[in-house]
């Protein structure tokens, strides 16, 4: 049982907004040069407090769900590269606390609508997935009161399921990549589906499903916790017909809009209950190159304007993300904050905000921001080091203004690939002051040695106790403390 700390007032409600492929340049309030607006996230920026460096656990998108819901960085379990497969049992184990186990127990009603990618236990009949059954594992089995999403936007099976069964018959086949009113969409996977799938339908209902749950649960007599993990703008990219052209630029353009306005409904019916209520926006890991940088540039829009790389990176681009909390009385509007922070950090952060003492061994990586977000932070700095991790396995320590990145290139797409490095010969580490070079373009590891024998030293010290916090050591999945992907290992 989770210990509850004595609050003075009554403890806020808890909306917490998570974008898919979204880095921090995708959104005005930080970026000047984007060429085009987020009026609703700037808006929300403008109540709240913005953490100008904040990053997500990893350059993908499992590992980082997994992190932002446990506290705990992804590596730490089974998962040392990649994402959560089709059809792949779950992630998050049974014994690990969630963020939804914590408000649940602390009396809260809990939702998740949205987007999961952590893994079902998928029924079978005769050796075949059997989607007239429950499916066990998924949201409700780690803290949700109830569920409604469509799991992966673009994996099957494309049906909408709710708490643990799949809406509907599943009575047909989707293709590869279909070409639908002309558009092409992208990244889906050939699977089940039921009739009629209707890609450009699925923000638009649930920004309506969203909305509609802040109205019912203030109508209540219980704080909610509402998780509201978007399915944009990763692919497909598929903006409502009400949606497209409003850009002028592109689909992906006009599935930014629409995902912004995704933010203001909620908002709306935040500002709409009276209650207070503690809003956060970010993102699981940068923007993706199917955007089409390229086409967007020549439309005046710029979306890595100020990082090098995108998802799947260790560079900043990969997992440099928004983060704005809005909670009227405590965060002071229009504030920000350059402290170095994770999504892990919001574990610890929305404990201490409903008064909630966690156990030893829960969220070992996560750090409450809540003095930061009251105005009465000491000023040292939170972390030590935080780590970094891309898709295919690679890591990178931050230490103050020093990032070592234990890969020859970017450690995910874009160029050059560690293929493409290891070809040209390029040094396996990597160091970058990021006060004099924020972009990573000159390698400074040779001039430093120093400053990467002590960052090794630190991702070390991490990984073999388990946790990033003070408290007893904790073992990571199967006790593994070296791995393909740690300089120790190769």
């Amino acid at each position: 049982m989770l210990a509850l700390l004595c609050l003075l007032s009554a403890p806020p409600n808890v909306v917490l907004i998570l974008a898919d492929d979204m880095g921090s340049d995708a959104v005005s309030a930080y970026n000047d040069r984007l060429g085009m607006q987020t009026p609703h996230i700037d808006r929300l920026a403008a109540g709240g407090m913005r953490f100008t460096d904040a990053h997500s656990p990893s350059s993908v998108c499992s590992p980082s769900r997994y992190a932002l819901l446990t506290g705990r960085y992804a590596w730490r379990s089974r998962l040392k590269r990649g994402i959560v497969g089709k059809w792949e049992r779950p992630l998050i184990a049974d014994e690990t606390l969630t963020m939804a186990e914590m408000f649940r127990e602390a009396g809260y009603a809990t939702a998740c609508i949205g987007k999961w990618h952590l893994g079902w236990d998928w029924p079978k009949t005769d050796g075949e997935i059997d989607f007239t059954k429950p499916a066990g594992g998924g949201p409700i089995a780690h803290g949700f009161d109830g569920y409604f999403g469509d799991d992966v936007p673009n994996w099957p099976p494309y049906a909408w399921r709710e708490d643990d069964r799949v809406l509907g018959e599943v009575t047909t086949t989707m293709g590869e990549q279909p070409v639908i009113g002309g558009v092409r969409m992208l990244g889906v996977r050939e699977g089940p589906a039921v009739e009629g799938w209707d890609f450009r339908a699925v923000l638009r209902t649930y920004t309506g499903r969203w909305a509609g749950y802040i109205d019912e649960a203030s109508a209540a007599d219980r704080p909610y916790f509402l998780y509201a993990p978007m399915p944009s703008p990763h692919t497909p990219i598929a903006p409502h017909e009400s949606f497209v052209g409003r850009s002028g630029v592109s689909e992906y353009a006009d599935f930014l809009i629409q995902t912004d306005a995704a933010v203001g409904a909620i908002l709306d019916a935040v500002d709409r209950s009276g209650e207070e209520t503690m809003v956060l926006f970010t993102a699981d890991n940068g923007t993706s190159p199917k955007a089409d940088f390229a086409e967007l540039k020549a439309g005046g829009i710029d979306l890595t304007a100020n990082w090098r790389g995108w998802k799947s990176d260790v560079f900043e681009g990969g997992h440099r993300v928004p983060l704005v909390v809005r909670w009227p009385g405590t965060a002071k509007a229009g504030s920000t904050s350059d402290e170095v922070v994770t999504l892990c950090d919001l574990m610890a952060t929305l404990a201490a905000a409903i008064g909630v003492k966690l156990p030893l061994d829960a969220a070992p990586d996560s750090v409450s921001l809540l003095p930061i977000l009251r105005g009465d932070h000491d000023g040292r700095p939170l972390h030590d080091v935080v780590v970094h991790h891309s898709g295919s396995g690679h890591f990178a320590v931050r230490g103050g203004d020093w990032k070592v990145l234990f890969a020859r290139g970017s450690g995910g797409w874009s160029s050059p690939t560690e293929a493409e490095a290891k070809t040209r010969g390029l040094p396996p580490v990597q160091l970058y002051d990021l006060s004099e070079d924020a972009r990573e373009t000159a390698n400074v590891a040779g001039d430093h040695p120093g400053v990467v024998t002590e960052l090794t030293s630190d991702l070390r010290r991490v990984v073999e106790r388990g946790r990033s916090t003070l408290g007893p050591t904790l073992p990571n999945h199967g006790g593994q403390t070296a791995w393909p992907g740690l300089p120790w290992a190769e």
